[in-house]
């Protein structure tokens, strides 16, 4: 019995709006992965990004990127969740986005096991 739960990201309205057009900005959203599979899923779809050992970010947080988009990856504690913050900034910042939610969700959908992945969009934050 499959019991995964993998849905695609569709982001709202609101979440458009709220990008100051203009300004140097990133658009960002959280997703949360968890269930037997997830390790095997999350890392599906890390590895084909460029890692980054060197980034300037919070111990146990690894930064991947590829093409407009970032990924900053916890792993999870305690049997929590893995989260991976999706983030891009820029003219093309949506489309690299939903180009990176599409492949998270195509990693997770096409590993064999129980995974689930919960979305929260973040507010758009300047960029230095």
């Amino acid at each position: 019995c499959d019991e995964s739960v993998v849905p695609s990201f569709q982001p709202t309205d609101e979440w458009r709006e709220d990008w100051p057009y203009g300004v140097s900005t990133s658009v960002q959203v959280l997703a949360s992965v968890t269930g037997p599979a997830a390790t095997r899923a999350v890392q599906s779809f890390l590895k084909p990004l460029t890692h980054n050992p060197d980034a300037d970010v919070p111990d146990g947080v690894s930064l991947y990127y590829q093409g407009g988009f970032l990924v900053e990856s916890t792993p999870p504690v305690d049997g929590g969740a893995w989260q991976l913050l999706l983030a891009s900034a820029g003219e093309d910042g949506f489309d690299s986005l939903r180009t990176a939610a599409a492949d998270l969700t195509a990693a997770l959908r096409a590993m064999p096991g129980e995974v689930r992945l919960t979305w929260q969009e973040l507010p758009a934050t300047r960029v230095d």
